[in-house]
């Protein structure tokens, strides 16, 4: 018993020191949130990595965050910040096209 809890512990540490690269590209199955993901992390993420680490989008949360996005980017229009890089055109589209998908518009 005590060979097999030493082996599981020397395992999970050697998977904790090769952590996966920061910049690891993220593919998911939906193109359109693939695109709207990638306008997140090039356009928003560049700074809230630096000022607001707890709002660093992921795939695994855009979901939980569209009503944020949303009101963040269309309603508001605080983000992205005059400082940051503007959104395009067919950025705009992109993510409202990924919006309307997720039901958020009115």
């Amino acid at each position: 018993m005590m060979k097999i809890l030493l082996f599981l512990f020397a395992g999970t540490c050697l998977l904790a020191a090769f952590p996966a690269p920061p910049n690891q590209p993220v593919v998911t199955t939906d193109p359109l949130k693939e695109a709207a993901y990638q306008i997140l992390e090039k356009k928003c993420n560049v700074c809230h990595r630096k000022k607001n680490p707890f709002m660093v989008f992921k795939p695994r949360n855009m979901e939980r965050r569209a009503e944020k996005i949303y009101r963040a980017v269309f309603v508001q229009q605080r983000m992205p910040k005059q400082t940051g890089t503007p959104l395009t055109e067919e950025e705009y589209r992109t993510l409202k096209t990924w919006l309307e998908q997720q039901n958020i518009l009115p």
